[in-house]
């Protein structure tokens, strides 16, 4: 059993029942906070825990779940983005009179990231991503006053009931040629194997890039993407932009660059493919958007795309290449979010650009963290995002696909159009004929706490970029050990 080293899935698991519980407790005035106090401690605990389990792999319920520095990392990544949503949510009108369900429900999804990350049987990767999603899918729609928040549910539940099937089957048929649901186990078998020797093979690593591809919003299965930002509330957007990618990410490596690496050569093409075809429409469609939501949405786009980079080059290098921009894109992405959640609760379609028009002039520090986050997501030197697309680049030039880091290169030129118009509406004079615009609530020590944090941290994992990336490299070691 070795029940340590599921510790982390099970304090998430605990605290999230928890959660849920105390919606059905008489606690008064005291259930406005208490279930985000006990999902809070949840998540330090595990984060804790996952310090304590940093080291060698220890495996536990007959090796379906196992902690190691891959998995762990992963880990830490999730808890980062699932505390800092819990402190946006602390004024969230959708979780009015629902704190408890909203709030374990947010913890059940995270408890879901946890066992995909910490997957070492198909099916937990499965039963992982189903139990982020399912959860996701009533968040999208909690709003039930908003019709683009039920859009937003109905919209997610189908795409991603499509995209779930889809990758049950490709896992079907990865374990009739393998004949074995463990990762390690395939990984052995599928050693020095070739898709015109294995036709279902083909079929497998087909229909498992589709489905994990919904997830990711990879195209072309990112249509569900734009409207399901927009219309889901911020702080699940935020959630989504940052929690999701990484599960999604966990579940590429696991299966790529971890149990197929065998198989190498049949799958980096197809990568690739939808990697430089991601970057291209993501980046593009974004210059159409005046909605910041959906701005961010393609740019989530663009950024799965740069993430693929490193899972097509399927390298311990290209796997430290996107560890490391994981950690990068949370803390900005977190950033952004926090500043359009922050203007969302003082005017109405706050999270237009229109709405931010001026607002680094009024409040200062505001246009300043707004400006790193795009400016990192730009890849602009010396921020953070800038050394991860520079390793992900990097990856691809060592490895001979020269012509997928030009495409990146090309991506991130584009971009420059779009996050360059946040930053400058940001620093732009508030209209006269828009004094709504000027409008300025108490400020929510939470969110400006968890923006100022994440500006502190998309700089500083510049600053101390060489540490982190060493720790990344041995996460991506322990990936491919045996």
């Amino acid at each position: 059993m070795n029940v340590v080293a599921a510790t982390p899935l099970l304090i998430m698991s605990g605290a999230s029942v928890l959660a849920l519980v105390l919606g059905v407790l008489p606690l008064g005035p005291r259930s406005r906070w208490a279930p985000a106090l006990v999902a809070a401690a949840g998540c330090l605990a595990t984060f804790v825990m996952a310090v304590v389990l940093w080291g060698e792999r220890q495996v536990a319920f007959d090796g379906n779940v196992r902690a190691d520095r891959f998995s762990m990392l992963l880990v830490m990544i999730v808890l980062t983005a699932t505390l800092g949503v819990l402190a946006l949510a602390q004024r969230e009108p959708s979780a009015v009179d629902r704190r408890a369900e909203w709030t374990g429900l947010l913890m059940l999804s995270a408890t879901g990231m946890v066992l995909v990350a910490t997957s070492g049987d198909l099916i937990t990767l499965f039963l992982g991503i189903e139990l982020l999603s399912v959860s996701l899918y009533v968040l999208c729609a909690v709003e039930v006053w908003r019709e683009r928040s039920l859009e937003a549910g109905l919209k997610y539940l189908i795409i991603g009931g499509i995209g779930s099937a889809v990758f049950v089957y490709g896992l079907a048929f990865l374990y009739g040629v393998t004949g074995s649901t463990r990762l390690s186990d395939i990984g052995a078998t599928l050693s020095g194997a070739s898709l015109t020797g294995e036709p279902l093979l083909l079929v497998a690593l087909v229909l498992i890039t589709a489905g994990l591809a919904f997830k990711a919003s990879a195209v072309p299965f990112h249509m569900w993407t734009p409207d399901v930002y927009e219309g889901a509330p911020s702080p699940v957007t935020a959630f989504m932009a940052t929690g999701t990618k990484t599960a999604a990410f966990a579940g590429f490596m696991l299966m790529f660059t971890g149990a197929m690496t065998g198989v190498e050569s049949d799958w980096r093409t197809l990568v690739a493919a939808v990697a430089a075809v991601t970057i291209l429409v993501g980046n593009i469609a974004a210059l159409l958007q005046t909605n910041v939501k959906r701005l961010l949405a393609y740019s989530a786009i663009a950024q799965a795309g740069y993430l693929l980079i490193g899972i097509a080059v399927g390298s311990i290098q290209g796997a430290e290449a996107v560890l490391y921009y994981l950690c990068a894109y949370t803390a900005m992405t977190l950033a952004a979010f926090a500043i359009v959640i922050i203007r969302e609760r003082e005017v109405e379609n706050g999270d237009t650009l229109a709405a931010l028009t001026g607002y680094g002039r009024v409040r200062p520090w505001a246009g300043v963290v707004m400006t790193i986050a795009v400016l990192s997501l730009a890849g602009f030197p010396p921020l953070s995002g800038f050394v991860g697309k520079f390793l992900l680049f990097g990856a691809a030039v060592e490895d001979g696909m020269t012509w997928l880091a030009i495409v990146g290169a090309v991506g991130s030129a584009i971009s420059l159009a779009y996050y360059l118009r946040i930053a400058v509406v940001m620093w732009s004079p508030v209209p006269d004929s828009e004094p709504a615009g000027r409008k300025l609530l108490r400020m929510p020590l939470a969110g400006a706490g968890v923006a100022v944090a994440s500006t502190v941290a998309v700089v500083g994992l510049a600053i101390f970029a060489s540490p982190l990336i060493r720790m990344c490299r041995a996460a991506a070691e322990s990936l491919l050990a045996p």
